[in-house]
């Protein structure tokens, strides 16, 4: 198993977790404090490992520099490696990160409820790219 098929079944169980814990609203209640720290943990170590996976792939096709962390996000799009129509999701998620601590509970709820889909079609995206990758080193014979 390459590296990315595992981080790729990491993100998708962590993606999967808090889909569905978001939309469960008594979870992430102001009095159940652990529920919704652990929520916004994954949500933050699924956002950087994106953003993290999305800088190597520019880094190893030569792409142009992002900017800023938001901009891997369009860097990635222009070169077909994600979908344009997820892009505003992804960059309003890597936005939003340095200033998490700044959000209400309803209001990164609805960020993550925004947001996680997007996050779900560019680990699909990934994975195809790696497969893609993985398939013009080895083809089969």
């Amino acid at each position: 198993m390459n590296y990315f098929q595992s981080q790729s079944e990491n993100l998708k169980k962590n993606i999967a977790e808090i889909k569905s814990t978001i939309k469960d609203p008594d979870l992430l209640s102001s009095a159940d404090h652990q529920a919704f720290e652990r929520i916004i943990y994954l949500f933050q170590s699924v956002i950087k490992s994106v953003i993290d996976t999305g800088n190597n792939i520019i880094i190893n096709n030569d792409f142009r520099n992002p900017l800023n962390t938001a901009d891997v996000f369009i860097s990635l799009a222009e070169n077909n490696i994600i979908s344009p129509s997820i892009v505003p999701g992804l960059k309003k998620a890597a936005l939003m990160m340095p200033k998490m601590k700044s959000y209400t509970h309803p209001e990164l709820v609805d960020i993550m409820q925004q947001c996680i889909g997007d996050f779900n079609q560019c680990v699909n995206s990934f994975t195809e790219y790696f497969k893609r990758k993985k398939d013009e080193v080895s083809p089969c014979t």
